[in-house]
C-alpha cells in the first residue's frame, strides 16, 4: 500500500519544516520535518517497506496519515505517486501588460517623501520628446500592453498630455489611467476624462490642510485636491485614492480612513513610505503605524503557486518609463535600469537580460525566501525590500518578514 498527496496539494520543503500546499482550499498547512521527511518516503516507497506495520512507531505514522486523509490532503491506494507526471511550470513571461510613463519631473508639489524627487525646478529632467512618447504608446501596445498610466511629476504640466490619453485610447488601450495630485483639475479637464474614458487616481495625507500641506509643501493643496475629488465624483469618473503614512501624518489614519468612508471608498487602506528618493530617509519613517506583518495564515491558488516559481508576480510584464528615457521595471525600482528608449526601441528593452532578468527573479532566489517553506505563498515587493535593506540589494528578504527559517520560528 502507498500513500500519496491529493493531486490538488504539493509539498513544499524549508530548511526545517515544510508545508503542504492544498490548492482546493488555498490554504497552506505547516509541518515539521519529520513529517516532511514521511510524506516524502511514501511517495517512492510502500508503506510496508518503510516500517513494521504492527510497530508503535507505525501506530504513530498512520494517525498521521489518517488526520491528512481526513483534511482531504492525502490517500491510501495501490499505486505510487512517483509514476504521476509533474505539473510542468509556466512559459516564461514575454508579454508587456502594463506601463507607466513618467511624463515629466516637474511639479508645483514638493512631497517629504517623492519617491522620483520630483519638484517645481525638476523640468531640466525632461529628455523625452513628444513624439518619442508618441511612438513608444504604439510600441507598448504592439508588445502585448492593455493598462497604461500617465504619472510624473505632476503630468497635467505636461504640455501635451491630453496628445498622449488620445493616442492611447485611439489605439486600443484597456485601461488609461493618470495619478495626479489633482490640484490642476478643471472643469475642462473632467469633460475630458469621461470622453476618453480616463480613470483618475490621485493622493491624500490627512484629511485637513493643516497636515496635508504640511507632506506636499504646497499651500493650498488639500482644498484643490479636494475640490477635484468632488468633481470627479459627481462626473461619475472612475477614482481611487492613495494614502502615503509618514512620521509626519501617521496619527491621521483614523481620520484618512473616516474619509474614505465619506467618499465612498471603504476599501482603501493607507500604505507605508517607500524607502525611495526623498523617501529613504530615517527621519520621515513612522514610529507608530506600520504595515501589517507577514505571518500565517498563508493562503494561494495554483496558478499562482506554479507562476510564482519563474518570476516575481508584481513585477513581471510591468515597466516604467522616466522623464529622462530610463526603463524600470517599477516607479519605485529606480536603481534598477533596464535601458533607455531614447537609444533602444521597446522591442530590444524587453527581451534584453536586465528586464528580464528583473522579471524572473523569485522566491528561489531571494535571501532567507528561498530556504522558505511558504515561498510560493507570500507576496513580496523587491523595491521595499531593496529600500529597507542597509546594503539595498535587490535580493534582500522582505523586512516585514520575522520568519526564521532555519528554526522554524516566528
Amino acid at each position: 500500500m502507498y500513500y500519496n498527496l491529493q493531486k490538488h496539494c504539493k509539498l513544499v520543503k524549508g530548511a526545517t519544516r515544510a508545508a503542504i500546499y492544498d490548492f482546493k482550499t488555498g490554504k497552506v498547512h505547516s509541518i515539521n520535518q519529520s513529517a516532511a521527511g514521511l510524506l516524502s518516503a511514501c511517495q517512492n516507497n510502500a508503506l510496508e517497506d518503510l516500517w513494521d506495520m504492527s510497530s508503535s512507531e507505525s501506530t504513530q505514522y498512520m494517525t498521521f496519515l489518517n488526520k491528512l486523509e481526513q483534511k482531504d490532503l492525502g490517500f491510501f491506494d495501490e499505486t505510487s505517486s512517483a509514476s504521476l507526471p509533474e505539473r510542468s511550470l509556466p512559459d516564461s513571461p514575454v508579454k508587456l501588460e502594463f506601463l507607466w510613463l513618467e511624463l515629466t519631473a516637474a511639479c508645483n508639489s514638493k512631497c517629504l517623501h517623492c519617491y522620483s524627487e520630483s519638484g517645481p525646478s525638476r523640468k531640466e529632467l525632461d529628455l523625452v520628446p513628444h513624439h518619442r512618447w508618441l511612438s513608444l504608446i504604439e510600441e507598448a501596445k504592439a508588445a502585448g500592453a492593455t493598462d497604461i498610466q500617465f504619472i510624473g511629476g505632476e503630468p497635467l504640466l505636461y504640455p501635451k498630455w491630453r496628445d498622449l490619453v488620445i493616442k492611447a485610447y485611439e489605439i486600443g488601450y484597456d485601461y488609461i489611467e493618470i495619478f495626479t495630485n489633482a490640484t490642476l483639475v478643471d472643469d475642462d479637464c473632467i469633460d475630458f476624462f469621461k470622453q476618453y474614458n480616463v480613470s483618475i487616481a490621485t493622493t491624500i495625507y490627512a484629511n485637513n490642510a493643516s497636515v496635508h500641506d504640511s507632506v506636499t509643501l504646497h499651500p493650498n493643496s488639500f482644498t484643490k485636491t479636494m475640490n477635484a475629488i468632488k468633481k470627479l465624483l459627481e462626473a461619475k469618473i472612475p477614482l481611487r485614492i492613495a494614502s502615503i503614512i509618514m512620521k509626519a501624518n501617521e496619527h491621521e489614519v483614523p481620520n484618512i480612513l473616516k474619509l474614505y468612508e465619506e467618499l465612498g471608498m471603504p476599501d482603501a487602506y493607507p500604505d507605508v513610505i517607500r524607502p525611495t528618493g526623498r523617501g529613504d530617509d530615517q527621519h520621515l519613517l513612522p514610529t507608530t503605524y506600520t504595515k501589517p506583518p507577514i505571518k500565517p495564515p498563508f493562503y494561494t491558488d495554483e496558478t499562482s503557486f506554479m507562476a510564482s516559481q519563474t518570476y516575481c508576480q508584481c513585477l513581471a510584464g510591468k515597466l516604467a518609463i522616466t522623464s529622462t528615457g530610463d526603463i524600470i521595471p517599477c516607479i519605485f525600482a529606480r536603481n534598477q535600469v533596464c535601458g533607455n528608449i531614447l537609444t533602444h526601441s521597446l522591442a530590444e528593452v524587453l527581451t534584453d537580460s536586465p528586464l528580464q532578468q528583473c522579471w524572473h527573479t523569485n522566491k528561489n532566489q531571494i535571501e532567507k525566501c528561498k530556504d522558505c517553506e511558504y515561498r510560493y505563498a507570500c507576496t513580496d515587493c523587491r523595491p521595499l525590500a531593496q529600500g529597507n535593506d542597509p546594503n539595498k540589494s535587490w535580493l534582500a528578504p522582505p523586512a516585514a518578514c520575522s520568519y526564521n527559517p532555519y528554526t522554524g520560528e516566528w
